[in-house]
């Protein structure tokens, strides 16, 4: 790799308080150790949570403004754009509170918009804001929106990327480079959900990235997917799905329910929270913990006062409590991991063998993989993500007791490295839960998904190559050894993920330790997970026809 040069303007992991994401400390040690010379970067895929945002509804008017006048930019860049296109409206005086004012759309697609947030208690406005003194200005944010601290943290994002990637490893162009005939550049995919706020989380990463762009630079393609057929994130809005989660949800708390008890008799006792609590919300049928984090977390993370009871060790708690409610069903069943995020799973799977095929100089008849993969999505998106790498968000023995928050803060990023070290020796030893030949490809599709090794969509010709060989031919013999230059490393925010099946001394680097993987160490940690298309139809169609009843 080239020789690090750390930047100046790297990105320090400290941070002010305990619901924002870490970022690794960049040095010439930290570059040594993680990057020898003899590692080579093929693709990263990289897969952020959004900035921070507003409260995704006014859930707790006793302590929350009732305008969060925290989007100034974004509101400026919103009215800019709208005027770009002609649908841009005046301010008017007599509707403040409409959309009209603040030129600001929660979704990218019509059809994903649901009713506009609005107060959770039914009370009267007046009285709930009685002591509030916040006013609606040019500055004031929708529920959900994209604040200007969530743009700062997703630009310190992309330039991080940059000193790492570009600076100190030289893998990423320091200029986008055009595609065909001087068309969008193709060292990106770029992926968003509909949301506006990760749409422009995505926006801020890139001008992280690549800040002051000239004019006649190549344009980059953003793709993105109306909710409908959206995988960035689990299905909650079909009846079908949301049962299956309100299953898993109880059946979760009911394994932590006197952690749960205990920190809902807590809340309770705040006297700020507890008519919310006892108005609208009843334990164990609801998202409680959730409801309280999505408010108490916008507010810590955007400097305003909250009740001297809600601390960072409450927080912490609220935090944890919540992944059980929503992250914690994937991490306990197979299947419900499986629903959630196979099917981006499954993606990643695909990008990372044509990378392979590529650096092997297979043609594929198909476009050249990209350098960097950039996935824009939520916390929904990293969670269950987490939970098929075996990084247990919600295992915490006692949830009382544990002070560091388990759920994705704002701006959390993953990042999937996929590595080749021809020069190092590769493990001597199979893995345990490596089969003989004859095991290892035959058709996996006939194998219990616990039992696979490797992912339906990871093709057989991967195994059947050598150098100065007819690649993909099929008198080429099956070589389960054919992948032994390949490795995957994943980071999430400030550390390495150790994947459970890469712990065995036959599935990891041999110097650099159990965090990287061999690729098919990585194969093996997914495989599982990962449905073909015809399994997850077949399994989402059975969950229609029980009403969301689990069978694994």
């Amino acid at each position: 790799m080239a020789s690090p040069t750390i930047p100046s303007s790297n990105v320090d992991s400290s941070t002010p308080n305990i619901v924002q994401a870490r970022l690794p400390k960049l040095s010439p040690e930290f570059i040594a150790q993680h990057y020898p010379s003899e590692v080579k970067l093929l693709h990263v895929h990289l897969v952020h949570r959004h900035g921070e945002r507003t409260p995704s509804s006014h859930r707790f008017p006793s302590i929350s403004p009732r305008y969060w006048n925290f989007c100034a930019q974004g509101n400026r860049l919103h009215a800019d754009f709208a005027k770009a296109v002609k649908v841009y409206s005046p301010n008017s005086e007599t509707d403040k509170d409409s959309n009209n004012y603040r030129q600001w759309h929660s979704y990218m697609f019509k059809s994903d918009s649901p009713t506009n947030a609005s107060i959770f208690l039914k009370e009267n406005l007046s009285k709930a804001h009685s002591n509030d003194k916040s006013q609606l200005t040019p500055d004031s944010c929708g529920f959900g929106q994209l604040s200007d601290v969530g743009r700062r943290s997703l630009t310190a994002l992309g330039a991080h990327m940059r000193a790492l990637y570009t600076d100190a490893l030289g893998f990423l162009p320091a200029v986008p480079r055009p595609g065909d005939n001087n068309g969008p550049t193709e060292d990106f995919y770029l992926r968003t959900t509909s949301f506006s706020r990760t749409f422009e989380s995505l926006q801020h990463t890139l001008g992280g990235m690549y800040p002051n762009l000239p004019s006649n630079s190549p344009l980059f393609r953003i793709n993105a997917r109306p909710m409908s057929s959206e995988n960035l994130y689990p299905e909650y809005h079909c009846k079908s799905s949301g049962w299956f989660h309100t299953e898993g949800t109880m059946e979760s708390i009911k394994l932590f329910a006197e952690d749960y008890a205990a920190l809902h008799k807590e809340i309770l006792q705040i006297p700020s929270l507890r008519e919310p609590f006892e108005a609208e919300l009843k334990r164990g049928a609801t998202h409680a913990a959730y409801f309280v984090l999505d408010t108490v977390t916008s507010m810590r993370s955007h400097g305003l006062p909250l009740p001297k009871e809600i601390d960072d060790e409450l927080i912490a708690r609220v935090s944890n409590m919540s992944a059980v409610e929503y992250l914690h069903p994937p991490i306990r069943s197979t299947k419900r991991a499986r629903m959630q995020i196979g099917p981006l799973a499954r993606e990643f799977t695909h990008t990372v063998v044509s990378a392979v095929e590529a650096d092997r100089g297979i043609s594929t008849g198909k476009q050249r993989p990209p350098k960097m993969s950039i996935y824009s999505g939520h916390d929904s998106t990293i969670g269950p993500l987490l939970a098929i790498f075996g990084d247990d968000l919600a295992g915490s023995p006692s949830l009382k007791t544990s002070t560091s928050p388990m759920w994705p803060p704002f701006a959390s990023s993953l990042r999937i490295e996929l590595l080749k070290d021809s020069v190092s020796p590769y493990p001597t030893i199979q893995p345990s839960w490596a089969g003989d030949v004859s095991t290892n490809s035959v058709d996996m599709s006939t194998i219990p998904h616990d039992e696979r090794i490797r992912p339906l969509n990871v093709p057989d010709s991967l195994y059947r190559w050598a150098p100065r060989q007819a690649n993909n031919a099929s008198d080429v013999p099956f070589n389960p050894r054919a992948t032994r230059d390949y490795y995957v490393r994943i980071w999430y925010n400030d550390r390495s993920v150790q994947l459970p099946a890469c712990l065995d001394p036959g599935a990891h680097h041999t110097k650099l330790g159990p965090s990287v993987c061999t690729l098919d160490g990585f194969f093996k940690q997914i495989a599982r997970f990962v449905p073909s298309e015809s399994e997850f139809s077949q399994e989402y169609l059975a969950l229609t026809n029980t009403k969301g009843k689990l069978s694994e």
